[in-house]
């Protein structure tokens, strides 16, 4: 049975496309998600952590304290939340505490600290990367760790800005990101550590990635916490449940300009996939009217 994506961002563009911040008011009770895939993603943050664990974790020194805040309060809150999921975690106290975090939750952990009165990236726990580095963020600000993201800088650099310096421990927030990938395997670091791509993917074995994060501050340390749950759902289940949704993802795709769609790895293919996807909307609507 073919199930909605749990988010759907695209719609949200209007005209060309342009980077949005769109933070919304986080509700505490669902800081962080389980669902039916935990035991597998679980799985596979372990099988990552155990063969590429340089890719997938790193930290500054001085940052534990900061990493067992987090760890305390991630705990905390899945017994309350999430309590017959949280008898079955074990947290391993030999690891640095968000290493030990980032082992208990689906989502990858993107800790940001104090140093020099700059927030900076201070540790990571991500197993699923969508493309980019994680040791190569080490240590910078916020602009700094988006340097590489076409136009992010330009388009919402003072706007994160601003959201940083007002994010309070009683003020989380969380956003959505999305893009659209050649493939349904989570691990997509750069270092060379991951599958290979596949060559000259159809529009129909492309599934959409989509991103939720959450951005939040504790009170002890004044560290800021990202969040990052990444769900993937291949294009044919979204064309099958819902071909007004798959009608504007290709609105979407067709309106970024040409360095975001770069940045997206969607210059060649980006075109093809929303003609692919308008073609088999279009087939749907047919068929649900005969």
């Amino acid at each position: 049975m073919s199930r909605r994506p749990p988010y759907e961002p695209w719609r949200e563009t209007s005209g060309e496309f342009r980077w949005r911040l769109g933070v919304r008011p986080l509700d505490l009770r669902n800081w962080i998600e389980i669902d039916d895939h935990v035991e597998a993603e679980l799985e596979a943050k372990a099988n990552i952590m155990a063969s590429h664990p340089a890719t997938a974790f790193c930290a500054l020194d001085g940052t534990e304290d900061a990493a067992q805040e987090v760890l305390d309060e991630l705990v905390s809150h899945l017994h309350a939340e999430h309590p017959e999921f949280a008898k079955t975690v074990v947290v391993d106290e030999a690891l640095h505490p968000l290493d030990a975090a980032g082992r208990i939750v689906q989502e990858d952990l993107v800790l940001m600290v104090e140093r020099d009165n700059r927030l900076v990236f201070g540790a990571g726990s991500v197993c699923f990367p969508n493309r980019w580095d994680l040791q190569s963020k080490l240590g910078l600000t916020m602009s700094e760790v988006h340097e590489p993201v076409a136009l992010l800088n330009e388009q919402l650099g003072p706007v994160i800005d601003n959201v940083l310096d007002r994010l309070t421990p009683e003020r989380p927030m969380w956003r959505l990101g999305w893009g659209v990938i050649d493939t349904d395997d989570l691990y997509q670091a750069v270092d060379g550590t991951a599958a290979a791509r596949p060559v000259d993917a159809p529009p129909s074995a492309h599934h959409l990635r989509i991103e939720r994060e959450t951005l939040r501050r504790f009170p002890k340390t004044n560290c800021v916490l990202f969040t990052i749950r990444t769900h993937q759902m291949p294009l044919p289940e979204l064309v099958g449940v819902d071909p007004t949704s798959a009608s504007a993802l290709a609105d979407a795709i067709e309106s970024m300009p040409e360095p975001i769609a770069g940045y997206k790895q969607l210059i060649v293919s980006g075109q093809r996939i929303a003609d692919w996807l308008r073609s088999n909307d279009e087939h749907c609507l047919t068929f649900e009217h005969e």
